[in-house]
């Protein structure tokens, strides 16, 4: 198993009212695909990811590691 750390972006309901951020390791071997997109937190645009996993989780991150930045570069 090989496990990164990534900062997810979770919301406590559809409109993004509250909006907060958390580190959660996830199992690289597991995540089908990751796109940059731009995400609206905190009233700021910012750079972040869409990661889809193997089970159909979707994720917004708002980094991610330097071993996967190196594949969107």
């Amino acid at each position: 198993m090989n496990f990164l750390k990534f900062t997810l972006i979770s919301t406590k309901d559809d409109q993004m009212v509250d909006t907060a951020e958390e580190v959660a390791l996830l199992n690289v071997d597991h995540i089908v695909s990751i796109k940059p997109i731009k995400i609206m937190l905190n009233e700021d645009l910012i750079d972040g990811y869409w990661l889809r996993m193997s089970n159909g989780k979707k994720y917004r991150c708002s980094s991610v590691p330097d071993a996967i930045m190196k594949f969107l570069k």
